[in-house]
């Protein structure tokens, strides 16, 4: 007689916490009208910005050429910060002392930095343009479809309650995990950063170094020497008197 066993349900989905820091929210996997829902999204607002005079990435990058904010001079600059922050983090792979550690993760954070803010004269003008707004609107859509409760319940039953939601926190919060998911990142990907790294390594030895001192600063208990006890007095016995 076969024994029934008990079936152990997995929970595939990906999680998150809200803005609250409680409450826990789930991605699942987009199912087939999902994803077709968010093309024709992405092909409807594309339509939209064009009819409307948008420009297109191909049109935005003629004219930052134009007016010289990219070109030559830009990608130059982009290989020598790339460089430097290559740089930095190999001399922080390398450093032993915490306290080398410490400056150096500090100097790979502001080299990371400054790339970035590089990349922003071309990322910033492109993120207005008629392909990534409606790239935009196709992740706002799987958003709404994929962001679920615990039961599996969706948070937004339809796109337009996404769109019209007030807790603008949790659509924000939402909006993001979906794209790192998209995009394979784990939610926590910054804090694998190798600056990110070093100073949690730094933190810990500091928090060592301290323990370590607290325990040595410890007083000593002294045990007192347990007292003699004093030998009792013998009782003095009367002696038989003579009749």
């Amino acid at each position: 007689m076969a024994e029934n066993k008990e079936e152990i349900k997995v929970d595939l989905r990906r999680s998150f916490l809200g803005p609250d820091e409680e409450s826990n929210y789930y991605i699942d996997t987009p199912n087939a009208e999902a994803i077709r829902g968010a093309d024709w999204q992405y092909s409807k607002t594309y339509t939209r910005c064009l009819s409307e005079g948008m420009a297109t990435s191909a049109e935005m990058m003629d004219i930052l050429k134009r007016r010289g904010i990219i070109g030559d001079d830009f990608d130059r600059r982009v290989e020598e910060l790339t460089i430097k922050l290559n740089e930095a983090i190999q001399r922080l792979a390398e450093a032993v002392k915490s306290e080398d550690k410490a400056a150096l993760a500090l100097s790979v954070s502001q080299d990371r930095e400054l790339l970035f803010q590089w990349n922003q004269r071309l990322s910033g003008p492109m993120s207005n343009t008629c392909e990534q707004i409606a790239d935009d609107a196709r992740l706002e859509f799987l958003t709404a479809c994929i962001i679920q409760n615990e039961d599996g319940t969706r948070v937004w039953g339809h796109y337009d309650d996404f769109l019209t939601t007030r807790d603008q926190a949790l659509s924000m919060k939402a909006r993001y995990e979906v794209m790192l998911f998209l995009q394979g990142y784990e939610s926590d990907f910054l804090d694998s950063t190798p600056e990110a790294m070093a100073m949690r390594e730094v933190e810990a030895d500091i928090m060592k170094e301290a323990a370590k001192e607290i325990e040595e600063k410890k007083p000593v208990k002294k045990v007192a020497p347990k007292a003699k006890a004093k030998p009792r007095a013998k009782r003095a016995t009367k002696k038989p008197t003579k009749e």
